[in-house]
């Protein structure tokens, strides 16, 4: 396999990826961004025994990938787990039986489970800010496609983040993480579980109030309401 002419392979802090160098159809490269048909891939061994071109090419022999993002430490070892997504997304159900006798016979004990795609960030305990303070420094931290916002107490609010894909996610988390005391000293960020009533995969709330940058001046004006931005 000449890999070269298939893949091309970046990195970017804490991820190796590699991703088809195919030109796709608009549509179906959208649904894969945004977490079709992705595998996660754990117990990955934290020595160089599993490369991402190992594991690329292992799992190829069932289909072009589209993309494999590898988790790596300061070292450049593996973190143990990494995410995998074939161009054709039906190929998923084939995989997770395929790969892990594949990997067995090469003496990996790799672990393949569907990805829960996880996309929403809840932050909470913030001080002194108000929503729309929070949507400004949140916008200079890291980029996220929308926020919901909920007034659970008078002036007290939660923030949820919702992020393209769960790889956009882990970067943010990790970002806010590092800049949290902006938002007060009790400010906290958190994983938003998918199953969560508020998480956006079950919530359709007709309550909400949608908001855009031109609609700012509404989130300083209003005294109780939820909305999303």
């Amino acid at each position: 396999m000449d890999f070269e002419s298939y893949y091309r392979t970046s990195q970017v802090n804490g991820t190796i990826s590699i991703t088809t160098r195919q030109v796709l159809d608009e549509d179906l490269k959208s649904a894969l961004e945004e977490g079709e048909g992705e595998l996660y891939l754990t117990c990955i061994p934290r020595d160089r025994r599993s490369s991402p071109e190992k594991i690329v090419q292992l799992a190829s022999e069932l289909g072009e990938i589209y993309a494999l993002r590898f988790k790596i430490d300061y070292a450049g070892n593996s973190r143990g787990y990494a995410y995998l997504q074939y161009i054709n997304p039906p190929l998923k159900e084939a995989a997770m039986e395929y790969l892990p006798k594949r990997f067995l016979q090469m003496n990996l004990p790799i672990k393949v489970m569907t990805s829960l795609n996880k996309r929403e960030l809840l932050l909470n305990q913030v001080q002194s800010l108000r929503p729309w303070q929070v949507y400004q420094e949140m916008r200079k931290i890291f980029p996220f496609a929308i926020l919901r916002v909920y007034e659970y107490q008078s002036g007290k609010f939660i923030y949820i983040f919702g992020y393209r894909n769960n790889d956009t996610a882990a970067n943010a988390h990790q970002t806010i993480r590092n800049t949290i005391r902006r938002f007060g000293a009790r400010a906290h960020i958190s994983w938003l579980c998918r199953k969560h009533f508020l998480s956006g995969h079950k919530l359709d709330s007709p309550c909400c109030q949608k908001l855009d940058e031109n609609h700012m001046l509404l989130v300083t004006s209003t005294d109780k309401y939820c909305f999303t931005i």
